[in-house]
């Protein structure tokens, strides 16, 4: 139906009788058509620009993660040396199966510190979240900041120099492939149904030491538990208990033993002796609190808002070994950063 310009006239006409008969003190305001008051609101693409823009040119705080590399004394810390698994996986031979655990953050979880007096050491902390507060180079000048993003490198090789020997055996479990599994998970804080509620008997929160997988039967099991060699290369991870972030399968072998000619000869199959592995962890999406203390000195202030606990299991075994063969023929280095803006 088309439109009457005549009556909006009219109308507009009217309104302004009304306005002018309120000013002059002859109408009442309440009476008079309300006017809508118009805000600006910056739209998503302009806001995410903003957002590019002062993370590229805003001057970024750098938290390096600890470096386990291998190096001079003093700012390097050297390799981590894979940890042979007590005797309940497998057939009861220590080392079947082979782990390291890397945490981040300066300081151990607690699950953690009892899963290193079960497992000899197995779990490592890496740090990357810990800045001092004041007005030098890298530190927060006030109590927040934001995390743009947080990077760990991790280098995986073989070196099977570390157990050379002249047995047969000896050379077997350097050179044979090494089938490896890469977990990285957070914990989930909350979990939907209460431990209490179902036939899960294990704690709520998740656990690399007894609920990290689910067994075929759906029961919840971690690394204290009994297992087969072959079992921890399949389980399920627990979802409901951990957010899994990766999960890779590969294999990385020892192309020559030390004190032996070659391992295999051209026409075998070649695995890669080493992987490097850049994992970006996940980061919040506002500011984030530090444990500065007021008048307080706190050695490593870390976030008390966001979890930056996460875990990366490596988990090893020799491909196709009968019962006994030892798999800690690897280690790790790690390093990494984490960027921060000053808030």
């Amino acid at each position: 139906m088309p439109v009457k310009y005549s009556n909006i006239r009219k109308k507009l006409r009217m309104v302004g009788r009304m306005r002018k008969a309120q000013r002059q003190g002859r109408f009442p305001k309440r009476m008079l058509p309300s006017r809508k008051k118009t805000s600006y609101k910056p739209s998503s693409s302009f806001v995410k620009q903003i957002r590019t823009y002062n993370s590229r040119n805003a001057e970024k705080k750098l938290i390096p993660f600890a470096n386990y590399i291998v190096g001079p004394d003093g700012d390097w810390e050297d390799q981590i040396t894979s940890i042979p698994l007590n005797g309940n996986i497998g057939s009861g031979t220590n080392g079947e199966i082979s782990a390291v655990l890397l945490q981040t953050g300066k300081y151990l979880t607690n699950d953690n510190i009892n899963l290193n007096i079960s497992l000899g050491g197995v779990a490592t902390a890496v740090g990357g979240y810990d800045i001092q507060q004041g007005s030098e180079n890298n530190q927060l000048d006030g109590k927040y900041g934001r995390i743009t993003s947080s990077l760990q490198n991790i280098w995986i090789q073989m070196n099977p120099q570390s157990i050379a020997g002249t047995t047969t055996a000896t050379r077997l479990e350097s050179a044979m492939p090494h089938d490896f599994r890469f977990i990285q998970v957070k914990v989930k804080r909350q979990n939907s149904i209460a431990p209490t509620s179902g036939p899960d008997e294990n704690a709520a929160t998740g656990n690399i030491a007894n609920n990290l997988f689910l067994n075929t039967s759906g029961k919840e099991i971690g690394l204290t538990d009994d297992m087969g060699s072959l079992e921890p290369f399949s389980f399920l991870i627990n979802k409901s208990k951990f957010q899994v972030l990766k999960d890779y399968k590969f294999t990385l072998c020892a192309n020559t033993v030390y004190g032996a000619a070659a391992a295999y000869p051209s026409s075998v199959k070649q695995y890669p002796s080493s992987k490097h592995l850049k994992c970006y962890l996940p980061k919040p999406r506002g500011r984030t609190k530090w444990s500065f203390r007021d008048g307080v000195s706190v050695a490593y202030p870390q976030p008390v808002d966001f979890n930056y606990i996460t875990q990366t299991l490596i988990l090893c075994r020799v491909r196709g070994s009968i019962a006994g063969y030892t798999s800690d023929n690897w280690s790790v280095q790690t390093n990494g950063t984490t960027a921060v803006l000053d808030m």
